[in-house]
């Protein structure tokens, strides 16, 4: 029986895991994910808040659907089968340092009741379909072995970390596909989680360096005011472009913010089916400029952390707050005291740089039987329905 390793459980790794069973059931597929379940971009923070638990979508806020493939296959379906909804809403763009907005009705949408809501129905898809979910496996290495020079003989070894197993002697597994799928940029990028030396990387070496780009998450809760008063209730989404950025030959809506404290607002009590808190809840993402000055130096091994959470937290609530308090409509204002919860996180490589990102879908060793796929193809801007199409074409 053919069998097929897939590594990394986003969006673009498990539509490829659920694509190859449909259209190839009697291939053997087993998805591995290092954390305790799937997610990727759509991974959740859950917090218990005064006794409530609460999640917020630190990651991936919403997607938009701009391809016939994505929108009339793959988002149909996740919306007749209860899993995403539209998110109807204003979304308002800060114009420069003046603070003036340019609000527009955008289209977008939402898992349900989170994000992680699609990765996790993806996921039970693939159990049910015969694959395996392998979830706590931390990949070491991937390597291409063959009898003699024969590639049509090879197998893919790969080795992997079992980190819930609860004897130390069974911690390391090692398991032979015939094919292999490496889904998320980590496997790939100069750091310390690429799972393939440069002996391995075969005609995938037309891959180039690729560089990902950091952001502090800010996650936020009030005690809810009246639905008709909170601040910025016209609005759903502030993309902060110019926000503390003087330079204005910096044109690219990558670099627009970068340097800014607060670069995208989220109100996530906005969201369809998440009306049901005593608190309103909102996620904002700083520059990437901004995470990387506060970042401590790398070292390997360990969470990348913030040299001061809590000056950087205190930055990000105050210009939260005057963005939001400086909105015409805004009947109340919000204040520090009025904060139920907060929290910061990093979220060290939130995507890959702009600039770096490649105009295909997947790159596929035909000889070695090896793919990449994931949210660095496609000069697009990296949502999920670029890293379902990428999928679907690997």
């Amino acid at each position: 029986m053919v069998s097929v390793a897939v590594v990394g459980s986003g969006i673009s790794g498990l539509i490829c895991a659920q694509t190859i069973l449909k259209q190839l059931p009697e291939v053997k597929v087993a998805v591995y994910e290092w954390g305790r379940g799937p997610g990727g971009r759509t991974a959740r923070r859950r917090v218990s808040i005064n006794e409530t638990s609460l999640s917020f979508d630190h990651a991936a806020p919403f997607f938009s659907s701009s391809t016939k493939l994505f929108r009339d296959g793959i988002l149909n379906d996740w919306i007749d089968r209860g899993i995403a909804l539209p998110w109807v809403g204003n979304f308002a763009s800060f114009s420069g340092n003046d603070d003036s907005t340019i609000t527009t009705s955008t289209e977008r949408f939402t898992g349900v009741p989170t994000m992680h809501s699609i990765c996790k129905s993806l996921s039970n898809d693939i159990v049910t379909g015969g694959g395996e979910m392998l979830f706590g496996r931390h990949v070491l290495s991937a390597n291409f072995d063959t009898v003699s020079d024969d590639c049509n003989s090879g197998r893919w070894r790969i080795s992997a970390n079992n980190r819930f197993a609860a004897d130390k002697a069974m911690q390391l597994e090692n398991r032979q596909f015939d094919a292999l799928v490496l889904s998320d940029k980590l496997l790939v990028l100069p750091n310390q989680y690429a799972i393939l030396s440069e002996a391995e990387t075969g005609e995938l070496i037309s891959l180039p360096p690729l560089k990902s780009e950091a952001c502090v998450v800010l996650l936020l809760a009030f005690n809810k005011p009246a639905p008709s008063t909170f601040p910025g209730s016209s609005n759903t989404v502030w993309d902060v472009l110019k926000r503390g950025n003087n330079d204005e030959d910096k044109n690219a809506k990558n670099i627009e913010g970068s340097d800014s404290a607060v670069r995208l607002i989220v109100h996530e009590s906005a969201k369809p089916h998440r009306d049901d808190s005593k608190l309103d809840m909102w996620v904002v993402h700083s520059g990437s400029n901004y995470a990387l000055k506060r970042l401590r130096p790398e070292i390997d091994g360990e969470a990348p952390s913030l040299e001061n959470e809590d000056s950087v937290k205190s930055e990000m609530i105050a210009e939260f707050l005057q963005i939001l308090n400086n909105q015409d409509s805004n009947p109340v204002q919000y204040t520090p005291d009025a904060v139920a919860y907060s929290s910061v996180m990093v979220w060290d490589h939130a995507q890959v740089r702009m600039t770096d990102r490649l105009h295909k879908t997947h790159l596929l060793d035909h000889e070695r039987r090896v793919g990449v796929c994931g949210d660095f193809f496609s000069g697009e801007d990296g949502k999920e329905k670029q890293q379902s199409a990428t999928g679907v074409e690997a």
